[in-house]
């Protein structure tokens, strides 16, 4: 059975977990599978094992998704180790499939879309009803098995039974198939682990939840879940939801209540969650009472638990002229948000000499619109520096190397702008290939600039951008000026073979003239290549010598061009593994890369000893003293979604759906119940 451990407190189901895991397993070399959703709550909790057990060690923290397919292969050996319809693949199997589809009648609607459109839009278009697919495969799969036996014949059913043309069993079919074979009989022994866990989820398919109860017959399954209230809630509903099943009708004939107005707008994921849990739950509970300081926060935490309304008879609570505990700061710019969080920091710290910055904890829901400011404000070098990381930053941003190499890429249809051109040269190690110092820029910049250079390569290059073949202010023309500069200086003031030499590179700085030039023709080189289809498994060869070509490796750029080595790899792999051997345009490559080098490394720098700046992502609401909120702007939080014209999930919705309006604020309500002493609201509204 699934034995269902709750608590309003995260610390408690922590320890729980550890005393659990206390009991070893039966093989000392067995790892312990604890699933969980987030990167920073694997941090937070293999922190808390090792504090109370004195060491973390051979326990795994996968993801569900990709625990129920390892799951899966290790039933099934003869499964691939990559899905057939895996997101990436299916976006290339559907990409490789539109061109031979769009004249049947079935797929007018894809056709008209894609009519005047690019293979940019094409991919684009893959990449969206792939993600929609996996969305079916998870929340819908008996569309998924109806469509397969015939059902539906509008275009998405008719493209799914195409994608399953060859045979091979889906997601939704095998765990089905899985689940219905742990419900009849046990797997040879040794197949399961002894003991699972799931940690902290907020929400899980109804798929998934069927699948730990099968497990449940055969292994110990252990769910720890964070419960806001000690009161039975699930069938609490918020004053809009309960006017919206009225109707017409009397609202008090439906017997429905609010309970605490704040669970009921904010916990319905949660709620709906929970629900799903009833059926198969031995309960081991342990709720503890906020800390009894008669702050305006503690008394929130108190009423959510006790699922009372404060206030209700009239009587208004008295709050303390220090009470600090929640706090609401509205500014006038990011910048400002920023500044006024590092004083209020700052103010925390002095009036508590026990809160540290490891205690604090900012989340935001965007946090790559508040890096720059965040290092602005935060790095500088005075006595009262307060030490911070930023997690959840995609490589692209945090680091310029990626961002240079997809710049490069950028150039095959570009005009070569000097400016564009002359802007690779910021990033470190493209310089080091090249030799070329960063105190030397300066001077290569205004030479660009006064040997007239402006855009493009040459005349014949400005052809074939359609304009007239013009030498003048071209590439071409500028390094001519300054190679025959160098060989003979005539002062600005005579023509040689028509062209004026400019002779600032004469002497001593003949050296640095010759390594603008290899660079300029290394970036000439690469437009060429680039100018051309190609298989993604050749892509991906010719990106990596693109690599060696501009960049050198050492300690400082190795980590980053790793990550787009294993991008290419990872690029080629799907492509392999969808059968796609037609050729593909660079701006659809460069499309795909740029997805993926956008997503943020799943290894950060959450929980590194300084005050932790992070993006608000479920679950990521861990417990600290002090909890702040940047970005709370009205229209940015919670987030829009909006969900595709074809997306049939968001026309038939159910309970358990992903719904971003509820996820963000079931990710308040967590932020609330997690700040041990103190919650801090900021907004810009000025």
């Amino acid at each position: 059975m699934i034995h269902l451990h709750h608590s309003n407190r995260l610390e408690r189901l922590g320890d729980a977990l550890a005393e659990l895991l206390a009991t070893p397993l039966s093989s000392p070399l067995a790892p312990e599978i604890v699933l969980v959703q987030s990167n920073g709550m694997a941090r937070w909790l293999s922190l808390r094992l090792a504090a109370r057990n004195q060491i973390c060690a051979n326990v795994r923290f996968p993801y569900p998704a990709g625990y129920v397919w390892e799951l899966l292969r290790t039933l099934r050996p003869d499964l691939a180790e990559v899905s057939g319809f895996d997101p990436e693949v299916l976006t290339w199997r559907i990409y490789g499939l539109l061109p031979g589809l769009l004249a049947d009648p079935c797929y007018a609607e894809l056709a008209n879309y894609l009519q005047g459109g690019d293979e940019s839009d094409r991919f684009e278009l893959a990449r969206r009803i792939a993600d929609v697919y996996d969305q079916y495969l998870v929340y819908r799969p008996d569309w998924i098995v109806d469509w397969q036996g015939g059902a539906e014949q509008h275009w998405q059913a008719a493209l799914w039974r195409e994608l399953c043309v060859d045979g091979e069993a889906h997601r939704a079919q095998l765990l089905d198939e899985l689940v219905r074979e742990l419900q009849q009989a046990a797997p040879p022994a040794g197949l399961l682990p002894e003991r699972i866990a799931l940690f902290g989820a907020a929400s899980l398919p109804q798929p998934y939840v069927a699948l730990l109860e099968a497990l449940g017959r055969h292994c110990a399954v252990h769910v720890f879940a964070l419960n806001p209230s000690a009161e039975y809630w699930g069938e609490i509903r918020s004053e809009r939801e309960i006017r919206r099943r009225a109707g017409d009708a009397d609202p008090e004939a439906l017997y429905l209540e609010t309970g605490n107005k704040l669970l009921a707008s904010w916990g319905r994921q949660g709620r709906d969650f929970l629900e799903l849990l009833l059926d198969y739950r031995v309960e081991h509970i342990e709720y503890l009472e906020p800390a009894a300081d008669g702050t305006l926060l503690a008394g929130l935490q108190s009423d959510i638990l006790r699922l009372v309304n404060r206030g209700g008879d009239g009587v208004r609570t008295q709050l303390a002229d220090d009470d600090r505990s929640l706090q609401v700061h509205s500014c006038h710019s990011r910048m400002r948000e920023v500044e006024v969080l590092h004083d209020q920091l700052l103010r925390l710290f002095e009036d508590d000499p026990t809160l540290s910055p490891a205690d604090v904890v900012v989340m935001t829901p965007d946090v790559e619109a508040y890096a720059p400011y965040v290092d602005a404000v935060f790095a500088t070098a005075d006595s009262q520096r307060i030490p911070y990381a930023i997690a959840d930053r995609s490589p692209r941003r945090e680091q310029p190397l990626v961002e240079c190499f997809l710049k490069l890429l950028e150039l095959r249809d570009g005009r070569l702008e000097a400016d564009r051109v002359g802007e690779l040269l910021e990033a470190a190690a493209l310089r080091e290939r090249f030799g070329i110092a960063e105190a030397e820029l300066p001077r290569l910049h205004d030479w660009i600039h006064r040997a007239g250079i402006r855009w493009g390569r040459d005349g014949e290059h400005r052809q074939r951008l359609g304009l007239p073949a013009v030498e003048e202010h071209s590439w071409r023309a500028g390094l001519d000026r300054i190679l025959l500069g160098y060989a003979m200086p005539a002062g600005e003031q005579r023509l040689f073979g028509g062209i004026l030499p400019f002779d600032a590179a004469e002497g001593g700085s003949a050296e640095l003239a010759g390594r603008l030039l290899a660079f300029v023709d290394a970036v000439f080189t690469t437009v060429e290549e680039l100018n051309a289809s190609r298989s993604l498994s050749h892509w991906r060869e010719s990106l990596n010598g693109l690599l060696e070509r501009f960049f050198l490796a050492d300690h400082g750029s190795e980590e980053a061009l790793n990550g787009i080595r294993q991008a290419l790899d990872d690029l080629a792999r799907a492509g392999e593994r969808a059968g796609l051997a037609e050729a593909v345009p660079l701006e659809v490559v460069a499309n795909s890369l740029r997805q993926r080098l956008d997503m943020p490394a799943r290894v950060g720098s959450f929980l590194s000893g300084g005050v932790t700046f992070c993006a608000m992502v479920p679950m990521r609401s861990i417990p600290f003293r002090v909890v702040c909120l940047l970005g709370m702007n009205d229209g940015e939080f919670p987030r829009q979604q909006r969900p595709l014209g074809f997306d049939l999930m968001a026309r038939e919705p159910r309970p358990g759906d992903r719904v971003r309006r509820f996820e963000d604020r079931y990710l308040f309500l967590e932020a609330l119940l997690s700040a041990r002493s103190c919650l801090y609201l900021s907004y810009v509204g000025q």
